[in-house]
């Protein structure tokens, strides 16, 4: 791995360990399903992996905070978060069967505690009482615009949570239709070439 995961944010002695063994599970079942592009597997999960982490070294997220994936594929960016930060409790949504299935898998397979998936949309759970204001920190990679995705992510965090959108050269865009949308503040940070994050504070 390369400058990010020796970053001091990342003190799990663990994580390199998981890392390696989540990417010989993507590995593998990306053989029969689409997770990732099949272009240099190995390589395109560590750039993954290091952008999937690379908030923590500016955004705070307090000890044991309860983590939202929306849209979780391949599990990116909730697992290598979590396996940065084994405190926090991860929830990852998946509709899809096949991938929801992986998600199942990597759980079980690394052990991964106070963790688990689910097989819903994240319209099917904006008006349940038990998910409601409930998350410290939403997530989402690939998923969709910020601002269709925001009027049903925003009632699931918590006072004081944030939601993070990583984003690719829309994030700008993005960034500003979603101001348009909210009080809440927004602001965009540019994490590397065509890699930033739309962080929204609830």
């Amino acid at each position: 791995m390369r400058e990010t995961l020796k970053s001091p944010i990342v003190d799990n002695p663990s994580f390199q360990q998981l890392s390696r063994a989540y990417k010989t599970l993507v590995s593998d079942w990306n053989t029969r399903i689409n997770l990732v592009s099949s272009r240099n597997v190995h390589n395109l999960l560590t750039e993954l992996i290091e952008q999937s982490v690379q908030p923590l070294i500016s955004q705070d997220l307090p000890a044991g905070s309860a983590l939202l994936d929306v849209g979780s594929g391949a599990g990116l960016p909730a697992f290598p978060l979590k396996f940065a930060r084994p405190d926090i409790s991860l929830t990852l949504l998946e509709p899809r069967r096949m991938k929801w299935l992986f998600l199942r898998r990597v759980i079980e397979d690394l052990q991964l505690s106070n963790s688990e998936a689910f097989r819903t949309r994240l319209e099917d759970l904006i008006s349940h009482p038990d998910w409601q204001h409930a998350y410290d920190l939403v997530t989402t990679r690939g998923t969709g615009r910020a601002a269709d995705l925001f009027p049903w992510m925003e009632p699931l965090v918590k006072p004081g949570g944030s939601l993070w959108f990583y984003k690719g050269p829309t994030a700008r865009r993005e960034s500003r239709e979603l101001q348009a949308l909210t009080l809440h503040p927004v602001k965009m940070l540019e994490l590397g070439e065509n890699f930033n994050l739309i962080v929204v504070k609830i």
